[in-house]
């Protein structure tokens, strides 16, 4: 105790006071020791019931996202349906980052892509083309427009990353529905199809040689496993966000021929890091439509000039010389 050591030194304090004080002051100092050795933990306590008082206000909040985006920018985004035979079509989109006075750094006036077309988003890295398809599907928060879905169709959206959870095989394959809602065999030929038919006994297994599927699979086989999700799940509008990146150029091919054979009127939208998408073995372009995104403008033109089926019949036939049937006229004539 050294404020009563002090007034014992200058006589102003007898030992006997000095000794009580100290032993009173030594216990008054045990019993608050809890207090001094709980302190951290309460401090713990504390920031532990704000983290879960905000985690809470946040699930509250995301149960209305237009309202929760329009709290730190623009949100106004609007979904319809429309007659499936006019396919999607995207109407003055514009996409903004976060703040109310946020420039857009993409728009697109009017954007239509029918059913089975195959489309490829073409521009520099960063110009938005994941942004595009994040907003069609309802994953980007900030901006506007108008984006019309055709009604029935169901959406799937294939990400560059593929994560898998602890599962059996058959259950890789069907999500994101249930395993029930496939046979074995089914599962077993969309494997085929995609490239992984050396895994079909292995459909019930939720691990191989003591590894989840997650470790098992490289990456180019874990995007023929999408494939072979879209192969079964028959989706009526696919989204490829860079779906291919861990192919070979070969398995880039048979990855869009699988689609190409398998899922007919699939409407699909593409985006790659290539600058020009693949083609078929045959040399045949997949892809119909380029969305050419430059100076934040999104603007939709034909791959490769198209012209009637007819017309291209009678233009892919063996000319006739032009002489023999005006001479031939000339004969019919004179008689």
């Amino acid at each position: 105790d050294a404020p009563g050591l002090l007034s014992f030194i200058h006589n102003r304090l007898d030992y006997k006071g000095y000794i009580t004080g100290s032993e009173m002051v030594a216990q008054l100092i045990s019993q608050c020791s809890w207090f001094i050795h709980v302190m951290p933990a309460i401090a713990t306590l504390r920031a532990n019931s704000q983290r879960v008082t905000e985690l809470a206000n946040a699930i509250e909040n995301v149960q209305r996202p237009r309202e929760f985006y329009q709290q730190t920018g623009r949100s106004d985004f609007s979904y319809a349906s429309q007659n499936p035979v006019f396919g999607l079509t995207i109407q003055k989109l514009e996409l903004a980052h976060q703040g109310e006075d946020a420039t857009p750094f993409l728009s697109a006036a009017n954007l239509r892509f029918r059913r089975g077309e195959w489309t490829f988003l073409k521009g520099e890295s960063g110009c938005g083309k994941t942004s595009l398809i994040k907003a069609i599907n309802g994953l980007w928060p900030y901006g506007r427009g108008t984006i019309v879905f055709p009604e029935g169709v169901t959406n799937f959206y294939a990400a560059q990353e593929v994560k898998l959870q602890q599962v059996s095989l058959k259950q890789l394959v069907c999500l994101p529905g249930s395993e029930n809602d496939h046979s074995d065999t089914q599962v077993a030929a969309a494997l085929h199809k995609a490239g992984l038919g050396d895994f079909i006994e292995h459909l019930a297994d939720e691990s191989r040689e003591g590894k989840i599927w997650d470790q098992v699979l490289s990456g180019g086989q874990k995007q023929k496993l999408v494939v072979a999700r879209i192969i079964l799940q028959q989706p009526g509008l696919l989204f490829l966000d860079e779906a291919t990146g861990a192919l070979d150029p070969d398995g880039k091919i048979a990855f869009h021929q699988a689609i190409k054979d398998n899922c007919p009127n699939v409407t699909v939208i593409s985006v790659m890091h290539e600058a020009v998408p693949p083609r078929s073995l045959s040399g045949e372009e997949f892809y119909h439509s380029v969305v050419a995104i430059a100076d934040s403008v999104a603007t939709k033109k034909p791959l490769a000039p198209s012209l009637p089926r007819e017309l291209t019949t009678i233009l892919t036939q063996p000319p006739r010389p032009t002489e023999d049937k005006w001479l031939r006229f000339r004969r019919l004539k004179q008689k």
